[in-house]
């Protein structure tokens, strides 16, 4: 096959995968084109069990379900020929998918040129994205030097004074005044009049629904998360997860569930997703709890996938971000732990945004302290600049020791050290995460450099399906057996006895000295909260602890060494909440 091109696929290529897996896929806006494929090589020889992602890979992740969905649901493989088949007019349609209100093309415009055209389109583009503002500064400023006497040498400084007050105005008042009334962003994703391609989510929506429902889906109503979970939720069927920022609690949530009372205004809603998703929000609403003015958030099994991924792809000023509201409980509790005053709602409203802010590699999520079928994860990365020229792209590590590393980034200019800010409070867990034994050798990094994905909203086609292309080859190197199960297994065993050893001794040598026991033995009987657990099952508690405790014993004697022999960085088995 010939450098880049694509291959064509055919619905009996999906018909009877082999095996099963778990496919988790990180945040990178543009960068996104890379999945469809390895997507797609993927399902040809695995089904997929469970499907995460964050922003971009949400995108991935639901296009991913919806084609499971007919494969496995409806019996249809063809759905992921309809997959390739809308992915394959990206390369031509990806500008313009994003679609700015009327008020923000101009400085989307402008903020284009800039990206495109170096120093030039950052002076140059100002005056032509803002004509009316820069020409009105002109004249007055022109003006004003004019009459002051500064001649035709002033005039023309006061013009060039008066253009760039004028246009400076403008873009201050965008960005301070309307952004903030017009939900942070430029695009609602929604299709603006008068445009020939729909907007990204109605593009999304109409993409989601024909892969899933083929030749049904102008009348199916939109996919929703029971439909791929099925009737046990124990086992669902597909579990398909996306991580979005709750911004106003500064705090990420696991959709399909928020583990908040959540509810939402149909008239802003309205004005964020397609018609047609409305409508079914309208026969399934329910009151909005304290909010009678308002719907409550749909349960997990009737929230339209559309939706979760519209509130995981969100990203901040390109998109708007999706308001809702909720009983603000935390600074109810402040205000009656500090004043007593026992008010029972206070409601807030609250803003979601992209999940790349708190959690933009999510591998975490379908995790066991023991695997029973490989996940495999997929990493959008910056290709270094001394190898910018490298034809290859896809690394996937397979000895022990490789992909340990994380990269240093040089710090030279101001911009670098903000930027190096904010990417360390956002990626940091994922970042660590990613380069701990039996998680780095399932992490298939593509490597981009900066004219390619990311804000690159105009990519030209060719780059775009050279970007596909690297994803079959991710796709393609995992279908063939580039993550070693077995050894993965291993050293995953390695990686949760480590840490069930440290837990099991640690239990044993506090529940040994017999304090915490006694303590506890004597408690039960005047505990103040969970009084629901009962008298039985509070011994029960006590009795399971202390076989727990009592595991020490077959745990001994500790492996001798068990640092220099054991993988490393060593983990923490600790509890932490489940967002």
């Amino acid at each position: 096959m010939p450098e880049n091109e694509l291959p064509r696929y055919q619905p009996d290529m999906f018909a009877t995968p082999e095996k099963e897996c778990d496919v988790v896929m990180k945040g990178g806006i543009t960068s996104g084109v890379v999945y469809p494929y390895a997507v797609l090589e993927l399902a040809r020889r695995y089904r997929f069990r469970s499907i995460g992602g964050t922003s971009a890979g949400a995108i991935a992740a639901a296009f991913a379900a919806a084609a499971e969905y007919s494969r496995t649901v409806r019996k249809d493989p063809d759905g992921f020929t309809r997959l390739q088949a809308h992915c394959d007019t990206i390369p031509t349609i990806l500008d313009r998918l994003f679609q700015p209100e009327r008020r923000f093309r101009p400085l989307m415009r402008y903020l284009l040129w800039a990206q495109a055209g170096g120093w030039p389109g950052k002076v140059l583009g100002l005056p032509m994205a803002f004509p009316l503002a820069a020409i009105t500064g002109i004249v007055i400023g022109a003006g004003i030097l004019w009459t002051l006497g500064g001649g035709c040498a002033g005039s023309i400084l006061g013009g060039l004074v008066g253009m760039l007050a004028g246009v400076l105005g403008q873009i201050l008042w965008l960005v301070f005044h309307r952004l903030p009334k017009d939900g942070f962003g430029f695009c609602s994703g929604l299709t603006v009049s008068d445009r020939e391609v729909p907007g990204l989510t109605e593009w999304l929506h109409a993409s989601i629904q024909d892969i899933a429902f083929g030749s049904d889906a102008a009348t199916a109503p939109p996919l929703t998360f029971g439909d791929l979970i099925g009737a046990e939720p124990e086992k669902p069927v597909i579990n398909l997860k996306m991580v979005t920022t709750n911004l106003s609690m500064r705090r990420p949530h696991t959709l399909p569930t928020t583990n908040l009372m959540v509810a939402y205004d149909p008239k802003e809603w309205s004005q964020l997703f397609p018609a047609g998703v409305m409508d079914w929000l309208k026969q399934i609403a329910t009151p909005g709890g304290p909010f009678p003015e308002l719907k409550a958030f749909p349960e997990p099994a009737q929230l339209p996938v559309i939706i979760a991924t519209r509130m995981s792809l969100s990203f901040p000023v390109l998109f708007k971000a999706i308001p809702a509201y909720t009983n603000d409980r935390g600074t109810l509790d402040i205000v009656r732990r500090i004043s007593g005053d026992a008010r029972p709602v206070m409601k807030a409203k609250i803003w979601f945004s992209d999940g790349g802010i708190s959690s933009n590699f999510p591998i975490h999520l379908f995790d066991a302290l023991l695997p029973s079928r490989p996940t495999f994860a997929l990493s959008l990365d910056e290709l270094p600049k001394s190898i910018a020229g490298s034809k290859k792209r896809v690394t996937i590590p397979q000895a022990a020791g490789e992909g340990i590393g994380v990269p240093v980034h040089k710090m030279e200019k101001m911009s670098g050290f903000l930027g190096s800010i904010l990417s360390s409070a956002k990626d940091w867990q994922d970042q660590s995460l990613a380069t701990m034994p039996g998680q780095r050798e399932r992490i298939a990094r593509v490597f981009l450099n900066e004219e390619e994905g990311g804000l690159n909203l105009t990519m030209p086609p060719e780059r775009s399906a050279k970007l596909m292309s690297y994803g079959l080859e991710v796709g393609s190197l995992f279908a063939n057996g580039a993550l070693d199960f077995d050894e993965h297994r291993w050293r995953r065993t390695l990686v949760a006895y480590d840490r069930l050893e440290d837990a099991v001794f640690a239990t044993g040598r506090l529940w040994s000295e017999g304090k915490y026991e006694e303590w506890l033995t004597g408690y039960i009987d005047e505990i103040k909260s969970y009084e629901a657990v009962t008298k039985g099952e509070r011994e029960k508690l006590i009795a399971r602890i202390a076989a727990f405790a009592a595991l020490s014993q077959s745990f001994s004697p500790a492996i001798v060494n068990k640092r220099k022999k054991f993988p490393n960085p060593a983990g923490r088995l600790r509890i932490g909440p489940d967002i």
